[in-house]
């Protein structure tokens, strides 16, 4: 990137970009609305005015943050040229080391956890001077999130393909500012610190932090915007007005910024987020809920007497319970007001179910529990479930390869920069060092083609793990023994049961499962007659020592009634409306 010396029209282009500011007024006052229910009461000053005792935004932001950018994503570099193939697979173990240095693991996810707000905003580029951007050391590249109250864009236009501009504001040291400028260094002065939008708006950060902040170094308050049609960053100070710099574009042909959105709206730039669906459920449901605390709180029974001699009266207010006493009074009589009030409890979990419904059935994809009363209409309500998960990790899967592409291509681009790359011998143990530079690069940019695998942002935890080799074998291993053990195949049970202790955190397991033959044993599923395949010196059908030659299966299938959460909750409902319910229904709750 280079400086350019002026740039006409700056003041037509602060003044549009004003009134794009202006138009976002009221999205950005929607998210902070948003984001005061969704850190409740107990946060700071400024959270809630109200207890929110049902955070259902919470839930359902953590459920679809887990499913959709769980890990950072793994890059998948091919090329249609075969020559290419080596050098496409030395780019990839290269570029896939750059999600842990810039911890873009960390930047996704808070990226998904803005587009469930509003939309999220990734700002990828270089630093071109000192600090400047939003922190980074000169030289290094960076994927950073700009948050909404940061961003501006052209409100005039009806898609992004439309824009005249974009871009973000920020704070930079006063040192660094005064090094983006040609001029005197004197010119440009620090700004007051502040949570409050230029356009005197209440920022999301005014959550937890005052409207003026005691600052250790001076900063100056910049803003950047992205031009298109002439490839241009044009920097100019928020307050002041003053033109910092220009550059000269030279990076990704797609620009600097990159939106994550996953709902859009027909004729409209701004997308619909989640969040805009789900609110009026999640106030109403807390509403609700007060009221029945309310409720509860203010029910009491008291014990009315009539007239009497006052020795009886004090004499049965002392009395213990199972006491006996002489009481020659009228018998008392017990005022009770009214509690809980039974239609209001029906509506508050019909409000519950509703959400989760809306939000794509977050029971479900949550795992908080069944939904059904059968494992085949779980997994059928699993897969319903996912289908909004499926488009929502699609866009957040093409929005991680933008960002990746972007990265990629500053490396391809760095002309000094050297990676170290160790690459395996497929069938070894053995891998062989080498070195990806741009003495080393063959080819151009565009010969080579840039994917995501879609499982490595999957959650990869110990117990997650042990679940998928569970399945494995449930499903692919075992339906098949008699052909695996005929072929040779067998299950090595040592390394079976070491991983079970490993990633279900059980070690005791290795010391309760003990091995005396340090050789693999073949494992026969189910006992079924010509089974081969056995290890010498063991029987025939290929059993383990010590198991029969044949074995019985017997299913029994008992009915009972179900007690899913949903189930629950109508049968529930209904008792507490008056309506009748069976037997069986009743037993759900019971």
């Amino acid at each position: 990137m280079s400086d350019s010396p002026s740039f006409n029209n700056l003041e037509r282009l602060q003044k549009a970009v004003d009134w794009s500011i202006q138009q976002l007024g009221t999205p950005r006052k929607k998210r902070t609305d948003a984001i005061t229910q969704y850190v409740g009461s107990h946060y700071s000053d400024g959270g809630s005015d109200k207890r929110v005792p049902t955070n259902f935004l919470e839930l359902a932001v953590t459920i679809y943050t887990r499913q959709l950018a769980a890990r950072a994503p793994r890059a998948m570099i091919s090329t249609g040229n075969p020559a290419l193939r080596p050098d496409a697979y030395s780019m990839e173990l290269a570029v896939n080391q750059i999600p842990d240095e810039i911890d873009l693991g960390s930047t996704l996810r808070r990226a998904v956890v803005e587009a469930m707000f509003a939309f999220g905003i990734v700002k990828v580029g270089i630093a071109s001077s000192g600090k400047a951007m939003l922190g980074q050391d000169y030289g290094q590249a960076f994927a950073d999130l700009v948050s909404l109250d940061d961003y501006f864009c052209d409100m005039s236009a009806t898609s992004r393909d439309g824009l005249q501009y974009e871009g973000n504001d920020y704070w930079v040291s006063l040192e660094d500012a005064r090094a983006m400028y040609d001029g005197k260094p004197e010119d440009i002065q620090p700004d007051q610190h502040t949570t409050i939008g230029d356009a005197g708006e209440t920022r999301a950060e005014s959550t937890t932090v005052g409207s003026n902040a005691d600052l250790y170094a001076e900063k100056v308050w910049l803003r950047d915007a992205w031009i298109p049609s002439t490839r241009q960053v044009v920097t100019w100070g928020v307050k002041s007005k003053k033109l910092i710099r220009v550059i000269d574009w030279e990076g990704p042909q797609n620009g600097p910024y990159h939106i994550l959105s996953f709902s859009d709206v027909p004729g409209n730039l701004l997308p619909l987020p989640p969040i805009a669906l789900w609110r009026d459920l999640h106030e109403l449901g807390n509403a609700l809920f007060r009221k029945l605390g309310r409720q509860a709180d203010g029910k009491k029974s008291v014990v009315a007497f009539q007239e009497g001699n006052d020795d009886d009266i004090e004499a049965f207010k002392k009395a213990s319970d199972g006491d006996g006493i002489r009481y020659n009074g009228a018998k008392p009589e017990v005022l009770t007001n009214n509690g809980i009030d039974q239609a209001g409890l029906a509506m508050f979990l019909q409000v519950c179910d509703k959400f989760s419904y809306f939000a794509g059935g977050l029971d479900s994809m949550g795992g908080l529990g069944p939904q059904s009363d059968t494992l085949g209409q779980d997994k059928m309500l699993q897969e319903a479930a996912s289908s909004r998960v499926k488009h929502m990790s699609e866009r957040t899967v093409d929005f991680a390869k933008s960002i990746f592409k972007s990265l990629a291509w500053y490396e391809w681009t760095d002309p000094v920069k050297t990676r170290k790359i160790e690459k395996p011998v497929p069938g070894t143990n053995i891998s062989v060092p080498g070195v990806w530079s741009a003495n080393t690069r063959r080819g151009r940019f565009e010969d080579y083609d840039f994917d995501i695998d879609v499982y490595s942002m999957q959650d990869d935890s110990p117990s997650t793990k042990l679940q998928k080799i569970g399945m494995a074998l449930e499903r692919f291993v075992f339906p098949v023994m008699p052909q695996l053990q005929a072929q040779g195949g067998q299950i090595d049970l040592k390394t079976l049961f070491d991983m079970i202790a490993r990633f279900g955190n059980v070690p005791e397991l290795t010391d309760i499962v003990k091995f005396q033959n340090p050789e693999p044993q073949p494992m026969n599923m189910g006992g079924d007659q010509g089974m081969g395949g056995g290890m010498p010196g063991q029987g025939g059908g290929g059993q383990m020592p010590g198991m029969p030659s044949t074995t019985t299966r017997n299913y029994i299938r008992t009915s009972r009634p179900g007690a899913t959460r949903h189930g629950r909750d109508d049968v529930m409902a209904r008792l507490l409306m008056g309506k009748n319910v069976q037997a069986a229904e009743g037993a759900k709750v019971g």
